[in-house]
């Protein structure tokens, strides 16, 4: 589907003037009717844009404010009102009740043909509904199925504008909580939360809009995925990473109150491994929910020695995990302790003991006395470099564990 924002920026709507419900512009448009009937209730459903001359109103413009309280009831994304003989100028009525509802009501001038605007919404909604298919599929075969044959889908691609012969990286962005943002936002209807997640795709897709190729861009669960093309060499993940950013400042700036996050999964230049830097780039936002750090956008070929990690096989990660750690969480098990959680923050806190101590709301002596005996426990000494650094390694393999962030199948 599309949104009244999106028609609204068509050719044949250049004289188009809205007058109502501007913050309800996200609704989106199933299709378009045009119905002039005394009651236009029945033959509607829901998701329409409707549009009226009031020649069925026979002069009583009270009927209009009727029709406008029965189809938003009906949950229409819309209403174009044909200004001339019929409807002269839209009541201040209708206009408060459409503002309170945010249901967007717009004036077309009466020399404006109908006929003209509907063919072209219409025609619009199919194309894009198609595209949208298109490249759907296209994800799918590219980042999901076994590929049968690459050089189709190089193909396809080359059809919007991609080369896959030279190296992309896969790119995904997702709101952050986006449970918690609804509920404030009191967004409970199904409805609204698809014109949230096309307004969120739109914002995207306009920051990435350049003329010679269209957005190969998908929406899947909660993410939106798309292919970065890596052109600058060396430095092609940090200029992919500043346009992702670009990118976050647009969505926090026009969605008020959304968080949202970003990762790059590695660079690939063989369409067979695109499902590779797919996954990559899923783990990047599992470990982004670890706040190890406060970044918005992560890369997996700048996570240093995390994306070493990520290339060890589970068992072996686990297995050096229970050699190194797991003695301290016998330990805190059987005294009801929190060594190993103390031993993580001070490895964050860069081996500082005062700031540590702040984090964890505790005494500074109390986290020496926890040090000294995390020391005895472990038989690893803070003072032997290889040796806190096995320790360091230790608790970080245990917060990817217990994340589920290095298991392959995602």
């Amino acid at each position: 589907m599309v949104s009244c924002r999106e028609i609204i920026k068509l050719p044949s709507m250049a004289k188009l003037n809205i007058v109502a419900g501007k913050t309800g512009l996200d609704r989106m448009i199933r299709w378009v009717h045009f119905l002039d009937l005394p009651d236009v209730i029945p033959w509607v459903q829901g998701g329409e844009l409707l549009i009226i001359t009031g020649m069925g109103l026979n002069g009583d413009i009270n009927k209009l404010k009727v029709i406008v309280r029965e189809i938003i009831k009906k949950k229409l994304a819309g209403l174009i009102i044909n200004i001339g003989p019929y409807i002269q100028n839209i009541p201040d009525e209708v206009i408060h009740l459409a503002n309170r509802a945010n249901f967007p009501i717009f004036e077309l001038p009466w020399e404006v043909k109908i006929i003209e605007i509907t063919q072209e919404i219409c025609s619009y909604i199919v194309i894009k509904q198609t595209e949208q298919q298109s490249i759907k599929d296209f994800f799918e075969q590219l980042l999901f199925c076994p590929l049968v044959d690459p050089k189709v889908l190089i193909q396809r691609a080359a059809y919007f504008g991609y080369d896959l012969t030279k190296p992309y990286q896969v790119a995904i962005i997702r709101p952050v909580n986006l449970v918690k943002f609804s509920q404030i936002q009191k967004i409970k209807s199904g409805e609204s939360l698809v014109a949230l997640n096309a307004r969120f795709e739109e914002i995207i897709c306009d920051s990435l809009n350049t003329p010679d190729r269209k957005n190969l861009l998908m929406s899947w669960a909660d993410n939106v995925v798309f292919l970065m093309p890596c052109n600058h060499q060396s430095r092609d993940d940090l200029h992919n990473s500043a346009l992702l950013m670009e990118i976050l400042k647009k969505l926090t700036a026009r969605i008020s109150g959304l968080e949202v996050t970003a990762a790059l999964g590695g660079k690939i230049d063989n369409v067979r491994v695109a499902r590779k830097s797919y996954l990559q780039a899923l783990k990047v936002l599992k470990f982004a929910e670890l706040k190890l750090t406060t970044k918005p956008v992560y890369s997996y070929d700048q996570l240093g020695v995390y994306k070493l990690l990520f290339e060890f096989e589970f068992d072996k990660l686990a297995e050096y995990y229970n050699e190194v750690i797991q003695p301290l969480d016998e330990y805190d098990k059987q005294h009801h302790m929190d060594m190993a959680a103390s031993l993580f923050v001070y490895f964050k806190e860069n081996c500082n003991a005062a700031q540590a101590a702040q984090s964890l709301f505790i005494h500074r002596n109390t986290l020496d006395y926890r040090l000294k005996k995390i020391q005895e426990i472990t038989g690893r000494h803070f003072d032997d470099p290889y040796e806190r650094l096995t320790l360091q390694l230790g608790v970080i393999i245990g917060k990817l564990l217990s994340s589920n962030v290095l298991l392959h199948d995602l």
